[in-house]
């Protein structure tokens, strides 16, 4: 009967040569003299070079040029001796830059001095990083106080650096079916003019087409088509060097309605890749919600102008078309009484005087709201006398200033602080009945601080706050630059109104 021989258990060497060929995982080795001798079929996929034709090349030859100087340093030094990782950018395939993890360790293997590596490919994940990051940027953009346009230039750059589109454009869609170029990176000077008139010429735009449809448009070679289209002529100059001639389209949808698009421009043939698209329509969905913004904050501030006229038509009738009317009849009293007795004349004059200071002083509050300009030029602290002048004179109001010096702070912060202190001292001189008023401004650090107290008849701060005394305005212009408001008062106990802001702060 024939024995049967059982296989020879293959050899620990013989295990770890076949490993590292069929691992999935680059593997390279490097000699003394910085030259692959070893590249597994892996590696020779990551680089799409065969192996024989990367025996014998340079290692450096891998690395991206503007790395190399750096990375020259780093070989020749000790550090490539003991186990060890390091980020670095290499040429894969075509030439394509891959951000990878090598995991390094020194070999001596009869004598001979290795360098072995394993190389972590991380160019998606750490894409897909940036792009988190990007968006949780773009997102917070939309709370800081700059212009749309300025908002959409930073979200189109934004793209730009983050996906492998060479340009951005953000249209938006005016009344009049046009659209109307709000941010750009990437874009040829004087593009947005140029291709605005080629769209009132009738040339075609991506951009229309995707709004129309609702849909993503996706456009190839563009720049040889626009050249042959003399709708384009006035673009014709500019793009006939451009590196891009894919162009994709994404509208911009608010509700049911579109509102614009977003424009991504590609290089000549080169369709974006999906984790493109898929960020590129988070980024619209950024770019609708910034316009959305603006929207609601130009349709507060004109409700604000509004309810800021509003409020000086009744100051001026309340307080100055008083006053003068005051004076009218203390004139008349005082030119009967020049007549009748001319000894009683005092009285009626001083009273004519009183209601003229009070007049202008009240003047000189009304025009520096009306002049916001003003602030700038006299400061903080020069905007706040005028109203303490007001206590003073119209309601013989007792003011204690600690005013400090000028705030170092914006000028929208200022002007914050300064509408708080206002409405604050109308109600002080209008609802508190109060005898005594003490007005704090100081500046500690990075916070403002206002404080206005007053002895009046107080109230229920606890309770539903009092819409006509502007509270809630109050509340908001301090919390719209991350600040804070807080109101103390009881009945019969007086008012504390106190304002912090941070100094360095803008409208969100």
């Amino acid at each position: 009967m024939p024995v049967t021989q059982t296989p020879a258990f293959p050899t620990t060497d013989e295990i770890v040569r076949t490993l590292v060929e069929v691992v999935p995982t680059p593997v390279v080795v490097a000699d003394a003299a910085g030259c692959y001798v070893y590249v597994n079929p892996a590696a020779s996929g990551f680089f799409g070079r065969p192996a024989d034709e990367l025996i014998g090349a340079k290692v450096i030859d891998s690395i991206v040029p503007r790395e190399r100087e750096e990375a020259c340093s780093f070989l020749a030094s000790s550090a490539v001796d003991q186990p060890g990782r390091r980020s670095m950018t290499l040429l894969g395939r075509e030439g394509q830059e891959r951000e990878v993890v090598l995991h390094h360790t020194a070999l001596d293997l009869r004598g001979v001095r290795l360098l072995t590596g394993i190389i972590e490919d991380v160019t998606e994940t750490r894409r897909v990083r940036r792009e988190a990051v990007t968006l949780a940027q773009s997102a917070t953009r939309l709370g800081i106080n700059r212009s749309l346009n300025a908002t959409l230039d930073v979200l189109a750059q934004s793209v730009v650096e983050t996906t492998s589109a060479l340009a951005c454009g953000v249209y938006l869609l005016e009344k009049d079916g046009q659209l109307r170029t709000a941010g750009t990176f990437g874009l040829p000077d004087g593009y947005a003019e140029a291709i605005g008139d080629a769209s009132r010429q009738g040339a075609p735009r991506a951009a229309l087409r995707a709004i129309d449809a609702r849909a993503t448009v996706i456009e190839e070679d563009v720049i040889r088509r626009r050249l042959a289209d003399p709708r384009f002529a006035s673009v014709h100059s500019m793009i006939r060097n451009e590196p891009w001639s894919v162009v994709v389209s994404m509208p911009l949808i608010h509700g049911a309605t579109a509102v614009g698009a977003l424009n991504a421009y590609y290089p000549s043939g080169q369709r974006p890749p999906e984790i493109d698209m898929s960020f590129l329509r988070a980024m619209a969905d950024q770019a609708t919600s910034a316009v959305d913004y603006a929207r609601l904050l130009r349709a507060s501030r004109e409700k604000v102008a509004l309810e800021e006229r509003q409020r000086l038509a009744r100051d001026l009738h309340d307080s100055v078309s008083q006053a003068v009317y005051g004076i009218a009849l203390g004139a008349r009293s005082a030119k009967e009484l020049l007549a009748k007795d001319p000894a009683l004349v005092q009285e009626p004059l001083e009273y004519v005087l009183r209601l003229s200071e009070a007049a202008l002083a009240e003047m000189r509050a009304l025009i520096f709201e009306l002049r916001p300009e003003a602030l700038e030029r006299e400061g903080l602290t020069g905007a706040l006398k005028h109203h303490t002048a007001v206590l003073r004179v119209r309601y013989g109001i007792a003011v204690e200033e600690s005013l400090g010096g000028e705030p170092v702070m914006s000028w929208e912060s200022k002007e914050a602080l300064y509408r708080i202190a206002q409405e604050a001292l109308h109600n002080t001189g209008r609802h508190a009945r109060a005898t005594q008023v003490r007005l704090v401004l100081s500046q500690v650090d990075s916070q403002v601080r206002l404080e206005i107290h007053d002895n009046g008849v107080g109230f229920d701060a606890g309770s539903a706050l009092p819409g006509h005394f502007g509270l809630n305005t109050m509340r908001e212009r301090a919390t719209g630059l991350g600040g804070t408001l807080d109101i103390e008062s009881h009945p019969g106990e007086g008012t504390i109104v106190r304002a912090i802001i941070p100094a360095n702060q803008t409208a969100r």
